[in-house]
C-alpha cells in the first residue's frame, strides 16, 4: 500500500513525516510496524534518461524478440515490485523513477548479457550498483564479457592466503585477465582514472557467489 505525505519538520537527523491514513484495521491486522520513505524533490526524469531508457528497450527487445510496448510494461512492473513505488508514465515521471527503471534495465542486461549500443556505465545512475551487478554475475564491469577475475583494491598483503581472510568490507571489482593485469602493472590510481572506474566493497552474498570466506578483517582481529 502507498500513500502520500508531507514533510513537516526536519532537525539534522531525523524527519517527521505527516501522512493521511484512516484504515486503522489494517495497521493492527498485518502488525504493521516500519515502512519506506522515498524522498520525491518534484524534478522530472530528463530527455537524456528518457533517450537512454527507449534505446536500453530497444536492445532487449532485439536481444529478446519481445515488443518494447510489453518491455516497458515489464520491466516498470519490475521495478515497482522493488521499490514499492506506484506506476508511473514515462512522458512525467520523476527522476527518481526514471533512475530506478534505468537500475532495473542495467541490471537485466548485466545479467543476461544484453548487447547495448550505448555505454552502461556513461549512464548508469548509481555506478556501484553498476559494478555491484557485474560482481554478482561475474562479468567484466569494463566489458560486460564473461570470465571475470576478481580484482582487490585493497590490498591483501603479503603472505595472507585470500581463501582464509574475512573478506566483508574489502573493496573489489571484476576484470578480464589482461585488465586485472594492466591494474597490478599501472597501478590502482592510474587505472581508475582511466577507465573511470573504482572498487565497492564486498558484501555478504558477493562473497558466497565468488566463495570467499564471509566476516570482517575487525571480526579477525579480535
Amino acid at each position: 500500500m502507498n500513500i502520500t505525505g508531507t514533510l513537516r519538520r526536519f532537525d539534522g537527523q531525523t524527519l517527521w513525516i505527516q501522512a493521511p491514513f484512516t484504515d486503522g484495521e489494517f495497521l493492527s491486522s498485518r502488525q504493521v510496524e516500519s515502512c519506506t520513505v522515498i524522498l520525491d524533490d518534484g524534478r522530472t526524469l530528463t530527455a537524456r534518461q528518457r533517450r537512454f531508457i527507449y534505446a536500453l528497450l530497444r536492445d532487449v527487445s532485439y536481444y529478446t524478440g519481445h515488443e518494447t510496448e510489453f518491455l516497458k510494461d515489464y520491466f516498470k512492473a519490475e521495478t515497482l515490485a522493488r521499490t514499492g513505488g506506484c506506476w508511473f508514465s514515462l512522458r512525467d515521471c520523476s527522476m527518481t523513477e526514471a533512475n530506478e527503471l534505468i537500475d532495473t534495465l542495467i541490471q537485466f542486461c548485466v545479467e543476461w548479457r544484453v548487447p547495448t549500443m550505448d555505454n552502461l556505465m556513461d549512464f548508469a545512475p548509481d555506478i556501484d550498483r553498476y559494478i555491484f551487478w557485474c560482481l554478482k554475475y561475474k562479468v567484466c564491469c569494463i566489458t560486460r564479457q564473461e570470465g571475470a577475475e576478481l580484482h582487490h583494491v585493497d590490498h591483501i598483503g603479503i603472505g595472507r592466503d585470500r581463501h582464509e581472510i574475512p573478506h566483508i568490507g574489502l573493496r573489489a571489482m571484476p576484470l578480464l585477465r589482461k585488465y586485472h593485469e594492466e591494474a597490478h602493472r599501472t597501478g590502482q590510481k592510474t587505472f581508475e582514472e582511466k577507465y573511470h572506474i573504482h572498487g565497492i566493497p564486498l558484501t555478504s552474498e558477493l562473497c558466497r557467489i565468488w566463495k570467499l570466506k564471509e566476516g570482517t578483517n575487525a571480526e579477525q582481529d579480535h
